[in-house]
């Protein structure tokens, strides 16, 4: 029985993550560091040390006991690079021993053979470019025979001496060769765009008279929201050690199932043998998916080759410019717009760069359209998103900021109508929630976002911060300094407020890769003891599931347990953070505990209850028209910025950030305003490069409504990016266009500014 109970514990796994994969120490550890491709393009030959000195090892593709390679929704992904190179800093070894800086210095004696194709395509570019024509001056016909075979010998030592660097000139060739490739793409098709083609309906949308006879104001736009990693984040690695024919590996995997089945196959051994203890992933831009995965399997096979510990930490530099959050997304709008504020067409043109390959193309694609017009309704829509590859480092995503560079964008667009049309931001945003009564009757939006009414959440914060009359007064004051003055700054600092929407969604129910199924089982026991299987969310929720049970039940709080631990078999296939929000599963926890509570009395414990989320719900999106309800439920925020700049420093000072947020039922209040004031904190580091914004005072609030409880987290980050350059747009009275801003562009925009208002007086 016992040798049962311990085989039983050994096919067990937990989901639970703690402590950091940094921290993990073993006596004879061994330091790892990745060799990585010196060229963008070409055909490995082999990747070699002259000498490597006693403990210290160097692997590659060749090393690897089993699979090669993995594949992710048709993706395949490399463990160590080999045969053609995919892009430059691709991994095509890992090299590592007992001390760190021996490793490092190893690491620069590293030498990458190429294939002899690659070589001479590298020389062949070489001579062409450097190659100078012979004329009669270079060459007498009366020279000697040796004199001309001197005169080549010291030209083709000159040729060697001036040439560049391999990799300028190796294989550039295949570069051309391999174009970016279009991997996902979709378009919204509303109005007139569903009759005509987008450049007939253009023409016919974009003219400045309508039909009253009344002009519509016309705007042009990009922007854009770059990533930026905070620096006190763990960087990305993992640590891994044998224990007989286990192999242990500590990693912040937010997807237990694949970095499991990719060391099973990578190492060729029984996934029993294999176990994944999670630790912390990072808050902000979280990922530990697919390049997660890879880096475990990296370091699985050092470890267990070598029968040593080995951790590997991803340095500063590499997080940064190989394991960047997100993806490169590029948005262009063209947007008419009535006198009364609605909008009249609006066109979203949509450019999303996913490195090498990104396995989540097409959820990406999705996601950043159904965010790309926020929950307005414009009368005339067409969006058009192409996703495609670069030769640059593979992406992965974030699913909590899946869709942030979309509100940046579209919230931006509307700072910039509502200065455009002097309609107030509020009102803009309050007349474009709502569709057109008469076009309602024709056709439908496209989505119907489950947003409750926006008018309290916005007209809450507009009046605690004063927001209209502080707009109309920097607005004055910014019109006013540019009539009067050439002179862009003066001695007082320069003033700016913005406000911007969000939301986030739970529960997606288009087709993805991510199946958001949450599933929740609770058991009572014989010693009335309440076990809730499922993926153990943050302290708070826990406090308010067990708040809940043992409210319905009538049980003591400390006899409810959360159990994370999952047989091998039964492993959620999907991210961990893919499920539920809080809302959905405290619904699905409660109609386990309602139905344990009516058999209680009627059948011997244990008693258990199964729910998970009811298939009609997916059935309101429909997949193949892109149509209908997108989400299970959202959370909605609004945030105000009020910023001031120094005219001598260019330092940016946030006076104040007002919240209101409409979250559903808030189980905890206090815990809730924690949250976002801690993201509020941390995107301030986000938002400037190289610094944090310093803000003086933040103030949260929260509105009731009859929604389903929603997320917190994310909200800020959805928000506060866009009401920031709103509210610094109008201080320097032009356009910031992308985030994260730097003094030296604030800087440029000024003068750019200055320049235009000189040309305007001459004329």
């Amino acid at each position: 029985m016992r040798a049962k109970k311990s085989e039983d514990k050994k096919n067990k796994r937990s989901l639970e993550a703690s402590g950091f994969y940094s921290d993990f120490e073993k006596p004879d550890c061994l330091y790892a560091a990745l060799v990585r491709s010196p060229a963008a393009s070409g055909k490995i030959k082999d990747v070699t040390i002259s000498s490597l000195p006693d403990g210290y090892y160097l692997y590659t593709h060749k090393n690897i006991p089993a699979a090669k390679s993995i594949q992710i929704n048709k993706t395949t992904t490399k463990i160590f690079g080999y045969d053609r190179i995919s892009y430059q800093g691709e991994p095509i070894g890992i090299l590592f021993g007992p001390d760190e800086q021996e490793v490092q210095k190893l690491l620069s004696q590293v030498s990458v053979s190429f294939d002899i194709e690659s070589l001479e395509s590298a020389l062949h570019n070489v001579i062409n470019s450097k190659k100078k024509p012979t004329t009669n001056s270079t060459l007498n016909e009366n020279d000697s025979k040796n004199n001309h075979n001197d005169a080549e010998v010291s030209d083709f030592v000159d040729l060697i001496n001036d040439m560049p660097s391999l990799n300028d000139v190796l294989d550039k060739s295949r570069i051309e060769k391999a174009p970016t490739v279009e991997v996902a793409s979709r378009i919204v098709k509303y109005g007139i765009y569903e009759k005509l083609s987008p450049e007939e309906a253009d023409k016919k949308l974009f003219s400045e008279a309508n039909e009253n006879g009344t002009s519509r104001t016309i705007s042009e736009s990009s922007w854009q929201e770059n990533f930026v990693i905070p620096k006190w984040q763990e960087t990305e690695g993992a640590a891994c050690y044998t224990d007989g024919e286990e192999i242990h590996i500590y990693v912040p995997s937010c997807w237990t199932y694949l970095t499991q089945t990719t060391i099973a196959d990578v190492l060729g051994i029984a996934q029993n043998k294999i176990f994944i203890h999670k630790t912390k992933a990072a808050e902000i831009y979280r990922t530990g998916l697919s390049r997660t995965s890879q880096l475990a399997a990296q370091v699985a096979v050092a470890s267990y080759l070598s029968k040593k510990p080995v951790k590997l930490v991803l340095s500063q530099r590499e997080q940064e410019e190989y394991m960047g959050p997100g993806v490169i997304t590029k948005f262009k709008y063209k947007t008419a717009v009535e006198p009364s504020g609605q909008i009249f067409a609006m066109r979203v043109d949509i450019d999303i760069d996913i490195g090498i390959s990104n396995p989540f193309a097409q959820e990406i694609t999705d996601r950043i359209t159904l965010a790309a017009t926020s929950y307005y309704k414009p009368q005339n829509l067409y969006v058009s998103t192409k996703t495609h590859t670069s030769k640059t480092p593979p992406t992965s995503v974030s699913i909590r900021s899946i869709d942030s560079q979309a509100f940046f964008a579209i919230e931006n667009e509307m700072q910039k109508i509502s200065s455009q049309t002097n309609v107030f931001p509020d009102e803009l945003r309050l007349v474009n929630s709502i569709q057109n009564k008469k076009q309602s009757k024709i056709s439908p939006f496209p989505f119907d976002i489950p947003i409750a009414d926006v008018t309290d959440t916005i007209k809450t914060v507009i009046q605690k911060s004063d927001f209209n009359r502080k707009y109309a007064s920097f607005q004055m004051e910014a019109a006013d300094r540019v009539e009067r003055s050439n002179k862009a700054f003066f001695a007082l600092p320069l003033r700016g407020i913005g406000v911007a929407t969000a939301y986030v969604p739970s529960e997606y129910n288009g087709k993805s890769f991510f199946y958001y199924d949450s599933k929740i089982e609770v058991t009572l026991t014989t010693d009335d003891k309440l076990i809730i299987h499922t993926i153990k969310p943050s302290s708070v929720v826990q406090e308010i599931w067990k708040n809940t049970a043992a409210e319905i039940l009538q049980i003591e709080k400390n006899n409810i347990i959360i159990d994370s631990e999952f047989d091998i078999e039964e492993l959620p296939e999907t991210p961990e953070d893919s499920y539920s929000s809080i809302g959905v599963l405290n619904e699905l926890l409660k109609k386990c505990c309602i139905d344990i509570q009516k058999k209680r009395f009627h059948q011997p414990l244990p008693i258990s209850s199964k729910r998970g989320v009811q298939p009609s719900q997916r059935k309101k999106w429909n997949k193949d028209t892109f149509t209908g309800v997108p989400f299970s439920t959202t959370s909605f925020i609004t945030t105000i910025v009020e910023v001031e700049l120094d005219t001598y420093t260019y330092n940016e000072k946030i006076k104040g950030v007002w919240v209101c947020a409409d979250c559903g039922e808030v189980f905890d209040e206090a815990a809730a305003k924690k949250t976002l004031r801690l993201e509020i904190q941390q995107e301030l580091a986000m938002l400037v490069k190289g610094k944090s914004v310093s803000c003086d005072f933040i103030d949260i609030t929260f509105t009731s409504s009859n929604n389903k409880s929603g997320q917190v987290g994310g909200l800020i980050h959805n928000s506060l990016p866009a009401a920031f350059s709103s509210a610094l747009s109008l201080a320097l009275t032009t356009q910031l266009t992308e985030i994260p801003c730097t003094e030296d562009l604030l800087f440029k925009l000024t003068k750019k500014r200055t320049k235009q208002e000189n040309q305007g007086d001459r004329e």
